[in-house]
């Protein structure tokens, strides 16, 4: 690939070959930026995957704990009216 611009004119000029190197920097870093966010993005998602299964497991069994300590409840309350315990 051909630059643009030789050696010898960027040897002329150091600003310009600053400069493009600055660009060429720029470029790379953005590339690499955006590859490393498509990762953790997708990580990110696989880990919201799992806590929402996670979450609904949880919402699940907290339901069927519920009901399990009304129906005690009403066992209880049955229990003191006959006056089994106090």
């Amino acid at each position: 690939m051909k630059l643009p611009v030789s050696f010898d004119q960027l040897r002329k000029d150091p600003k310009a070959a600053i400069a493009y190197i600055a660009l060429a920097a720029v470029g790379f870093l953005y590339y690499r930026i955006e590859t490393k966010t498509e990762t953790s993005q997708g990580l990110c998602e696989e880990r919201l995957t799992k806590c929402e299964l996670r979450l609904e497991r949880m919402a699940s069994s907290l339901k069927t704990q519920d009901s399990l300590v009304a129906s005690l409840v009403s066992e209880m309350n049955t229990y003191k009216k006959l006056g089994v315990i106090q």
